[in-house]
């Protein structure tokens, strides 16, 4: 299959998750072995849900905590002068834990990275995910890994010109162009739709552990340097948000110059969609 590298991306609620999930199992039933790389994975690219420490930061942590210092070590990876912790992989509590909120505050994401410290991360972990790839026959997956984590991260907290957002997305792409990557974009017309279904669709039973996705969203958008600038507040600013969003990551599309399909799902009819989806896969080459 020419395409090596498959990327599934739209704004919150369009299906990603559903969608990658089924190009997954519909290259398995046609003999190709495909990995799937979902939100909230552990990623060989992306860094979400990833702090970063200082080589003397990471000692001390294994020091403070013998308990959990093999733990600690089979989920990091030292990277230049960084190690990179996985720290959801643990096993902490996410609300309540001191060194769950430690881990917070050193963040890949999030604006708690410097962005020349975010940019160099990234890329070195693309550029090495795509020699991985060289002599591995089969195809990847990312959910979200491109576009939304990035284009997050550029516009929200580091408030970045679109033309820098472009800019930047170009020259990433470049960096696993050796693997013909295909962008699926699920579209959704109607964003504030969109957001409301999925906040419907996910809400947690337990508070106590993690709150609601939309109270999450929100305080991400009103902490945002963007949205203190634009002076969203609550549910209404977050929908303007993704509204801001959605059309920078249009702008970016129009002027990728990789294999790339844009899918209407406003009907959330997976079936349709995923039929799209079938006939831009092209798994004879």
């Amino acid at each position: 299959m020419k395409n090596r590298l498959i990327l599934v991306e739209g704004i919150p609620g369009s299906g990603k998750s559903t969608i990658a999930y089924k190009i997954k199992e519909y290259l398995e039933s046609q003999g190709i072995k495909a990995k799937l790389y979902s939100e909230g994975d552990a990623h060989p690219a992306d860094l979400a849900w990833n702090a970063c420490l200082t080589i003397d930061e990471y000692t001390h942590i294994l020091n403070s905590n013998p308990e959990l210092k093999e733990k600690i070590k089979e989920n990091t990876k030292i990277e230049g002068d960084y190690a990179i912790i996985a720290y959801t992989k643990l096993g902490l509590p996410m609300k309540g834990s001191e060194l769950t909120k430690y881990f917070e505050s050193k963040e890949v994401y999030d604006g708690r990275a410097t962005l020349e410290t975010f940019k160099k991360l990234h890329f070195q972990r693309w550029e090495q995910f795509a020699k991985s790839m060289e002599k591995d026959k089969s195809v990847a997956i990312f959910e979200c890994a491109y576009l939304q984590n990035h284009v997050n991260e550029l516009m929200g907290c580091h408030e970045k010109s679109s033309e820098y957002i472009e800019g930047y997305m170009f020259e990433l792409i470049e960096t696993v162009k050796c693997l013909n990557p295909k962008l699926i974009y699920l579209t959704q017309p109607d964003v504030e739709e969109t957001i409301k279904r999925v906040a419907a669709e996910r809400v947690t039973q337990d508070k106590s552990k993690w709150d609601d996705w939309i109270d999450l969203v929100i305080r991400y958008v009103e902490g945002s340097k963007y949205g203190q600038s634009k002076g969203f507040k609550g549910y209404e600013g977050t929908i303007e948000f993704f509204k801001d969003r959605k059309k920078i990551e249009e702008n970016i599309i129009a002027k990728l110059s990789i294999d790339k399909a844009v899918i209407n799902n406003s009907d959330y009819n997976w079936d349709m969609v995923f039929d799209k989806v079938i006939e831009e896969l092209d798994i004879n080459n």
